[in-house]
């Protein structure tokens, strides 16, 4: 069943907007305790959480005809989801 959804236009879909979500809610909270709060991110642990790119990200793991490509995209936005859950996480342990 799972394998059946890996990949699917609504899975990537939703995948994308958490991901732009959960930034937003980073944007916000780092808005509260500043920018000398990053550290490591989970995803790109040889960037700062604050440095990696959410917008160029988004634009280029898209739903797209190629299977493959499809599931590479839902592969890493899941990834960013939970990247994303972490910085906020860690954030909102600061505030």
């Amino acid at each position: 069943m799972m394998a059946s959804l890996l990949g699917s236009k609504y899975c990537i879909d939703g995948l994308r907007s958490d991901v732009s979500d959960l930034q937003s809610a980073v944007v916000d909270v780092l808005s509260r305790v500043g920018p000398s709060a990053s550290f490591r991110s989970w995803k790109y642990p040889d960037e700062m959480s604050t440095d990696v790119r959410i917008a160029e990200l988004l634009e280029t793991h898209v739903y797209s005809e190629d299977e493959e490509e499809r599931q590479i995209a839902h592969i890493v936005l899941m990834e960013l989801v939970i990247d994303r859950y972490r910085v906020t996480l860690h954030l909102w342990q600061l505030s």
